[in-house]
């Protein structure tokens, strides 16, 4: 019962991250137990990640993981386009060098399959499907779950309103048929098994889409 109370008030938000909670000596007297049973409790909580005793200062409320996923999520969805493609900048080059390593004969088909339906498509939905999906299925053949996942989040948010519009102010012939010629770069290097290779072409075509999009 006590851990359940605790908790609640917890939830309840009688305390907020960064407060600190009654002591040992005034949780005993508030509930009518010992301390002995008070601090049993409070060591599940601080396991639980509730909380934390700090010496000296005292028992201090955490701020919950699922407020911090919360927290970190919105900051995701309210990032700027220019934000997402600086952070693929940073991560994909290193997933063409996993995928250049690691992809198997079926999941390199069916990233030839991806950049021929993209090189096909010349209308801007299928083209950026189909953009996606190669971009996606190299992720994947890095046989990185994690970068997985990570992908499709950004996939969400490049679907949203201002990066859509940005993409249809800047599709054009000679932009679909430059980011054909960049991917060919980026799949030569994964047919060769060529990981520095492959790393190289996916920053140069990142880079040249931001040069193209934001003028950087």
């Amino acid at each position: 019962m006590l851990g359940s109370d605790l908790q609640h008030r917890l939830e309840s938000g009688e305390w907020q991250p960064g407060d600190l909670m009654p002591n040992e000596r005034a949780l005993a007297t508030e509930y009518g137990v010992a301390r002995n049973t008070v601090r049993k409790v409070l060591t599940q909580m601080a396991e639980d990640g509730l909380i934390e005793r700090q010496v000296g200062r005292g028992t201090v409320v955490l701020d919950r993981p699922d407020n911090q996923f919360t927290d970190i999520l919105d900051h995701f969805l309210d990032a700027s386009p220019l934000d997402i493609l600086n952070l693929r900048i940073f991560i994909e080059p290193h997933s063409a060098e996993a995928a250049a390593r690691n992809a198997s004969s079926a999941e390199l088909e069916a990233i030839i399959e991806a950049n021929a339906k993209c090189a096909e498509a010349i209308d801007l939905d299928r083209h950026e499907y189909w953009d996606s999906q190669f971009h996606k299925r190299i992720h994947q053949a890095a046989n990185n779950a994690f970068l997985t996942d990570l992908f499709d989040l950004l996939s969400i948010i490049r679907c949203q309103a201002p990066m859509m519009e940005l993409r249809r102010r800047t599709f054009t012939e000679e932009r679909r048929l430059a980011n054909g010629r960049e991917h060919e770069e980026i799949l030569t290097a994964l047919k060769n098994w060529d990981g520095k290779a492959a790393a190289r072409a996916m920053r140069d075509h990142l880079i040249s889409r931001r040069r193209n999009y934001f003028g950087q």
